[in-house]
């Protein structure tokens, strides 16, 4: 069933999947891949990439290649989980000023969040790690939540918010159930995993790093699961999959792509 929304995508009008950029050569490749993915949900639709940083194609040129294809209005969907900084502050600016110099009109929409797709694949992956290792019961189960951390507490106040709605209703979630952030928020990842390791009666650890793409962020989570397999040796520590390049988030960035389009919300050409 198509999007609600698609059906109506306007004539001249593309879209610009934003990713973060990674120097990681299999996160990059993962970006392009969700990137085709929506590109084959929108077949009568200019779909191209645009890397916010680090890594090519950036921004400017990949909202050029739209107008060459005779795009006039521009649809920005970040590949972001959260609403922080970079979709606050960074994307709006390099799409503002790339669409000025283009004369575009740009709207951006919001990142992931709590979208359902995203919400039932974080659910999916934390189950297949779980059935992957030894039979524990989740009252002698723990959960650590891993983000990357931010300065604002809404941004964390989100993570909380996709955190609950992720065990929410599940039969096999963790009894114990914490946060851990790789950077800025409190609490730090190792005082998460230290924590966690400390309940009374836990067996097994579950860390579930909530990322989309690998990098330098998932390279540190696993560094610090390895030490404290080290430290705690008789506890079972047990890793999720980031998100990946799975055909739900391809889903979920469309989805989000069509309510700005419904929405109407300009951002970018006309300033922020």
């Amino acid at each position: 069933m198509p999007t609600a929304g698609v059906r109506d995508w306007p004539r001249r009008c593309g879209l610009v999947v934003v990713g973060h950029g990674t120097a990681d050569p299999l996160g990059a490749a993962e970006t392009a891949a969700v990137t085709a993915l929506v590109a084959s949900r929108l077949p009568d639709v200019p779909v191209e990439l645009g890397f916010l940083e680090v890594i090519e194609p950036a921004i400017g040129p990949a909202l050029a290649r739209l107008a060459a294809r005779g795009c006039r209005h521009i649809v920005a969907a970040p590949l972001l989980l959260l609403a922080a900084g970079h979709a606050r502050r960074d994307v709006p600016e390099s799409l503002a000023a790339a669409a000025r110099s283009l004369d575009l009109q740009v709207t951006q929409a919001e990142p992931l969040g709590c979208h359902p797709r995203i919400v039932a694949l974080s659910r999916h992956r934390r189950r297949a790690a779980m059935a992957a290792g030894i039979p524990v019961t989740p009252a002698a189960t723990a959960l650590v939540m891993v983000g990357r951390g931010a300065s604002d507490p809404k941004v964390v106040g989100q993570f909380e918010e996709l955190v609950g709605r992720s065990i929410a209703g599940d039969p096999a979630a963790p009894a114990h159930v914490g946060c851990g952030f790789v950077a800025v928020a409190r609490p730090r990842l190792d005082e998460a995993l230290a924590a966690a390791a400390g309940i009374a009666g836990v067996r097994r650890v579950v860390v579930q790093p909530h990322l989309l793409f690998r990098g330098h962020v998932e390279r540190e989570v696993h560094a610090a699961v390895d030490c404290m397999r080290r430290e705690a040796p008789d506890i079972e520590w047990v890793t999720v999959e980031r998100l990946g390049a799975a055909a739900d988030v391809a889903a979920a960035l469309v989805d989000r792509a069509a309510e700005a389009l419904v929405a109407g919300s300009v951002r970018g050409a006309n300033g922020v």
